[in-house]
């Protein structure tokens, strides 16, 4: 005895949903996905010029002067707390154009062309500069060494931090900057050691090696800063322009995450209506009937 069957069915006519009365989203839903996207771009880009423009204001605020100078230069500091002493290789101070490479003032990392002396004004008490990334106050090696070298490059100003000082209170304060010996001096009168042989590591001790190694660093920085001509120097004296980091939680970081937030829901928000459109869902309960198809048709023809 024969049996009839029909043909297997296609599961992607099963799956797709071609009912006529199928409810379609508006259109409207692609303008809330991109007024989503957009509203949380504008507040990314604003919370990025509004930074900009902050830092603009602290580094056009800070007083500035051109060293060496003769009896240091006066600053006014307006509160107590972590000071930066830039030098400034482009800028612009008192109608003249500074454009001097940082080499000019920090030729080798750990040795400043000029020494730094900072004095208050008001009792005369000598404040101690040190230099950033080199003289570390932090000890405990677990902590987060969060002692760089801060910098700045907008329209017009470019700087680098080469000293940094702390104050406890507001005031007037003298910094006098000079440059070191050396400057002054020939390229032809520095006298770099050879480099240590092994007949020369022979004949020596652990420490006296070390001396010798040491002795031809200093030969090495004295050369680069003889080679440097003392010309003046554009510097400025503040506080870190963005205050440790762009990345703060109130400021960019925030708005990032908004931008983050928003641009994931509007990417949602229009596929789920390109879908729903165009038909590529299963509605609630076909895709049971759908199963329910292809498990009787496979039964049929099993009998046949």
């Amino acid at each position: 005895m024969a049996y009839h069957s029909d043909p297997m069915p296609d599961p992607a006519t099963l799956l797709t949903s071609t009912d006529p009365q199928h409810r379609k989203p508006s259109r409207l839903w692609y303008a809330l996905s991109t007024a989503i996207l957009l509203i949380s771009l504008g507040v990314f880009v604003a919370a990025i010029a509004s930074k900009a423009a902050a830092v603009r204001e602290r580094i056009e605020a800070m007083p500035r002067f051109v060293g060496p100078s003769v009896g240091g230069s006066v600053v006014e500091l307006t509160e107590p707390g972590q000071y930066i002493v830039f030098h400034e290789n482009q800028g612009s101070y008192d109608g003249k154009a500074y454009d001097t490479p940082r080499r000019q003032v920090w030729p080798t990392f750990a040795s400043p062309s000029m020494t730094c002396t900072i004095v208050s004004e008001s009792d005369g008490k000598p404040i101690e500069p040190r230099l950033p990334g080199v003289d570390n106050p932090v000890k405990d090696k677990r902590e987060v060494n969060t002692d760089l070298v801060p910098a700045y490059d907008t329209a017009g100003r470019q700087g680098h931090g080469v000293w940094v000082f702390n104050i406890d209170q507001p005031g007037a304060y003298r910094v006098t900057l000079v440059y070191v010996p050396e400057v002054a001096m020939s390229v032809e009168d520095v006298q770099i050691p050879p480099v240590l042989t092994r007949d020369m590591q022979s004949g020596m001790t652990s420490e006296q090696g070390k001396a010798y190694e040491q002795q031809r660093r200093d030969a090495e920085e004295a050369l680069e800063l003889a080679r440097l001509e003392p010309v003046d120097v554009l510097f400025a004296v503040g506080q870190d322009p963005s205050r440790g980091s762009y990345f703060n939680l109130i400021g960019i970081k925030g708005a990032a995450t908004v931008f983050a937030f928003g641009f994931t829901a509007s990417v949602i928000i229009a596929l789920v209506t390109l879908m729903l459109r165009g038909g590529h869902v299963t509605p609630r309960g076909e895709l049971s009937k759908a199963q329910r198809g292809l498990m009787g048709s496979a039964k049929n023809q099993s009998e046949d």
